[in-house]
């Protein structure tokens, strides 16, 4: 699906020999950082690894968190392609799967990385490979549900006209995956997968090394380099692992995302050429290079296999075997809903085992603690939409803003919570404010993000012709807002809301319970009662505390989020 005018009809490129000497460079390097990677997944276990603070070492330590966060970014996008379209085409198993996912978007972090590390430490007790996995997996956590509901939500307003055409077209479902659901959703998926590669960084120094009980788990990576740095409060250590972030974050955005965000704009539903067409020099230099062109060519005739072609029968075909009509008849999506609901099941037996043991009295603090977080993420969804909305509406529409803007944005949402938390807590007390509110904008720094970048996806997908229509009738101020605008981003915004609530449940537990140094400053919320219960290996409060909040949130997202993308997929579709 090629929808652009501006992205028709390019000129060939010129070839180059440097082009393909890059190209080459760059995939034996790929090549050799995983055998790297590999290597030092197979080293022995080691009870303290020890990090080097010099700044020789820092390029090694982010190619290694690079990695970490390549390969999670790889199995979040694969998770997202199946597990959104069975939820998305499956009406039965949606009931289950989109409530599921609610819970586990807003499961804070540590969670998450307790129960894994225990199990897959005990898994591979005398190799690194255990912990290595543990840090992608949750890294994977952290990136993961705001690209599925991305994907999901493209899906539910994909307009009946597409899936027409490719009824007529007699589109095979593989040839409807990458021609029409793909291209749809490609927008939204490129912004999401830019805030999900900042918010690993976001928890990298608390992934990358952590205590359990007396055990510090840690494996190297900038991320335990900032650890290290702030641990032992060597301050040129932390400006340079601040450097290397910077440096690798705008890497990143310059030699992946703003490609993509480039190469995306072929997929906008457009018939008219805007006067601006953004650029990616990266983008243009690949395109010289032949080795790109193979690859590209053969990656596409991959994706784009040609329809059957359905002939009139001259004779009765030949009826296939029994065994492989009864195989081909098998519900496997039932089956494997099944099979999740058991594990599920065996999982809810085991916490109700330790809920049992949970009095009363801790269960009523709970639910206070749980009133006074929820009043906290409001506060921060609100202040954050205030914010967010104007400013990436303001870079969505401008290409030229965008390719300053956005990796500004992505280095301010990448930085990690240790550094940037304690300095944030000294400004807001030199203000003579305390932590009961001040929790508020700690959460911003995790709930911004979302909201931010897809509302920028959503004001670069208005069409070309919408705008010049506004433009033609003058509308102006609040006016065209409310024509334009706000419908335009609405459907994006509900998705950046949805992932953003979760967010800011996740972003709690480093809210309301904050370290600096030897002192601790903590909120009254369910995310201090979730910290203290993990720093104390209180196993039924940890538990509990989770419990009360993914039901919570399974319920407002039931009464309040799904309406509200309801609302966006039958009212605001951008259909030209």
């Amino acid at each position: 699906m090629d929808l652009n005018p501006a992205q028709r009809n390019a000129e060939p490129p010129r070839r180059s020999f440097g082009a393909d000497l890059i190209v080459l460079a760059a995939i034996i390097a790929g090549l050799f950082s995983l055998i790297e990677m590999g290597r030092v997944w197979h080293q022995p276990f080691a009870n303290k690894v020890s990090i080097n603070l010099s700044p020789w070492y820092l390029p090694y330590y982010t190619l290694l968190s690079f990695l970490r966060g390549a390969i999670a970014y790889v199995l979040s996008f694969v998770f997202t392609i199946f597990y959104a379209r069975w939820a998305a085409y499956d009406r039965h198993a949606e009931k289950y799967l989109i409530p599921l996912l609610d819970i586990l978007q807003s499961i804070p972090l540590p969670a998450f990385l307790t129960p894994i590390e225990i199990a897959l430490v005990g898994l591979f007790p005398h190799t690194e490979f255990g912990l290595e996995l543990t840090c992608i997996i949750v890294i994977f956590t952290g990136q993961v549900w705001n690209m599925t509901f991305s994907f999901y939500y493209s899906l539910k307003s994909l307009p009946d006209d597409f899936n027409y055409v490719g009824k007529l077209a007699r589109f095979t479902g593989w040839q409807k995956f990458t021609q029409i659901e793909i291209p749809f959703a490609t927008k939204g998926l490129v912004y999401n997968s830019m805030v999900s590669m900042a918010g690993g960084w976001f928890f990298l120094s608390i992934i990358e090394a952590f205590t359990l009980g007396n055990q510090d788990y840690r494996v190297p990576g900038v991320g335990s380099y900032m650890s290290v740095a702030r641990d032992m409060q060597d301050g040129w250590a932390q400006i340079y692992a601040v450097l290397a972030m910077i440096l690798l974050i705008v890497a990143i955005d310059q030699l992946i995302w703003r490609p993509l965000i480039v190469w995306s704009n072929k997929f906008k539903l457009e018939d008219t050429e805007a006067e601006y067409q953004d650029r990616s020099a990266v983008l243009r230099y690949l395109s010289r290079s032949r080795v790109a062109g193979w690859l590209h060519d053969h990656f596409t005739r991959l994706l784009r296999r040609p329809a059957v072609v359905v002939r009139p029968m001259a004779a009765p075909s030949p009826k296939p075997r029994r065994e492989w009509k009864l195989l081909s008849r098998l519900p496997w999506g039932n089956f494997f809903l099944v099979v999740t609901l058991a594990v599920l099941a065996y999982g809810a037996y085991n916490v109700v085992l330790l809920l049992w043991t949970v009095p009363l009295k801790e269960w009523l603090q709970i639910g206070i603690a749980l009133l006074l977080t929820l009043v906290r993420v409001l506060c921060a969804i609100a202040l954050s939409t205030v914010i967010a909305v104007p400013i990436g509406v303001w870079i969505g529409l401008n290409p030229k803003l965008s390719r300053f803007l956005l990796p500004v944005t992505q280095i301010v949402a990448s930085f990690p919570s240790p550094l940037v938390f304690p300095n944030l807590v000294m400004l807001i007390y030199l203000l003579h404010g305390n932590l009961e509110w001040g929790a508020i904008l700690l959460m911003m720094l995790g709930t911004i993000w979302y909201i931010l970048f897809n509302v920028i996806s959503g004001a670069n997908s208005i069409p070309q012709d919408l705008r010049a229509n506004v433009q033609l009738t003058h509308l102006k101020g609040w006016q065209k807002w409310r024509t334009l605008y706000l419908p335009g981003i609405f459907p994006a915004l509900t998705t950046g809301w949805i992932t953003a609530a979760g967010g800011a449940w996740n972003a709690s537990i480093v809210s309301e319970y904050v370290q600096n140094g030897s002192q601790t400053l903590t909120a009254h919320g369910l995310g201090a009662v979730i910290q203290d219960a993990q720093n104390t290996n209180d196993y039924p409060k940890l538990a509990a505390s989770v419990l009360a909040m993914a039901i919570f949130v399974v319920f407002f997202n039931r009464t309040v989020w799904k309406r509200l993308s309801a609302l966006a997929q039958e009212r605001y579709q951008l259909i030209t």
